[in-house]
């Protein structure tokens, strides 16, 4: 469809009206607004710069359940993990510590615990290597998906023994999976979307507000840097444009922390339409030639041709007239 308007817009969430610096509003200066109310806007990223200093482990899915059960006493509660972006053997070794104080401090036991990494299957193998005869089980409920993705775990997990020689191990049931973000996504509640779908967190199916998918190729604490090589662009229900409201998520959650850090991005807003007369007014705009201003103008040469003439003529009348005249008085 043709563009009768295209309007590019330079955005810092450092310089926002309202908000924080991953999800901000800004209001701007003069809206945008359709020329008819049958035209249509459309969106495009065209690039963003964002800081990767988000991390997988964090406030909402750091919180980990468990209960640990020795000599038939019952003990319930929970370990947090430090927020931060690990590699599997640093969140074995983490989520091990933190257990091992908890469990300190509750039953007043150390738990001799072991937590393996294996990178041929790439799985994990949990256990507790028992010293004495005391039965003991510890219970990891599935509580935080993120988490026990992270660990290669789809359920609750238990591991414990009866004995040295009797032990019950757990392994993950399938790959650990410590790089679920693998994409940034830009969404917006203003530059409203019908049309559109995501099943991304969830829910099976839901109206998307999401703008771009950014895919992120670079280690943390570097700076994201996209171009929207695909020309990918969203159509919208607006009819006015007054306010841009621009928020940040991950593959695991709707909202994404960079620790206050901003980051900028580049918007196109065109103006579609459907009207014949428009349409063709715009092709041949953008052709360098338009068929109604060159029937005006051809127009115009008539009439001062035809101007032309009658001046000529009253002219040529006003010299008889004096001709005539000054004959007479010479008579």
């Amino acid at each position: 469809m043709p563009v009768i308007n295209a309007y590019n817009l330079f955005l810092s969430s450092a310089n926002r009206t309202s908000g924080t610096s991953d999800a901000f509003r800004l209001q701007l200066f003069r809206p945008i607004t359709l020329k008819s109310p049958n035209n249509w806007f459309t969106c495009r990223v065209g690039s963003c710069e964002i800081p990767y200093t988000y991390k997988l482990i964090n406030s909402a899915n750091n919180v980990i359940n468990f209960v640990f059960i020795r000599n038939g006493v019952t003990y319930e509660s929970t370990v947090t993990i430090a927020p931060g972006n690990y590699n599997i053997l640093q969140l074995l070794d983490e989520f091990k510590s933190e257990l091992i104080q908890a469990i300190q401090s509750l039953a007043s036991y150390t738990p001799p615990l072991v937590f393996t990494y294996d990178r041929a299957t790439g799985k994990a193998t949990f256990s507790i290597e028992g010293t004495d005869s005391v039965t003991t089980n510890l219970y990891i409920p599935y509580t935080s998906p993120v988490f026990m993705r992270c660990l290669g775990m789809t359920s609750m997990f238990q591991i414990g023994y009866t004995s040295p020689s009797s032990r019950t191990d757990a392994t993950s049931n399938q790959n650990v999976n410590v790089f679920q973000n693998p994409a940034v996504y830009v969404r917006s509640d203003t530059l409203i979307q019908t049309q559109n779908v995501e099943c991304l967190i969830g829910t099976q199916s839901e109206p998307s507000d999401i703008l771009a998918k950014i895919q992120v190729n670079v280690l943390p604490q570097t700076m994201i840097l996209w171009t929207n090589a695909t020309d990918l662009r969203v159509e919208l229900t607006n009819k006015i444009i007054d306010e841009i409201s621009l928020y940040l998520g991950s593959s695991t959650s709707y909202s994404l922390d960079l620790g206050n850090l901003d980051w900028s991005i580049r918007l196109t807003l065109e103006e579609h339409t459907d009207d014949v007369e428009e349409k063709d007014l715009a092709i041949n705009l953008s052709r360098g030639t338009d068929p109604y201003v060159e029937d005006l103008m051809s127009k115009r040469q008539e009439l001062l041709a035809n101007l032309q003439k009658q001046k000529d003529l009253l002219l040529q009348d006003a010299t008889k007239k004096r001709s005539r005249k000054a004959s007479q008085g010479e008579g």
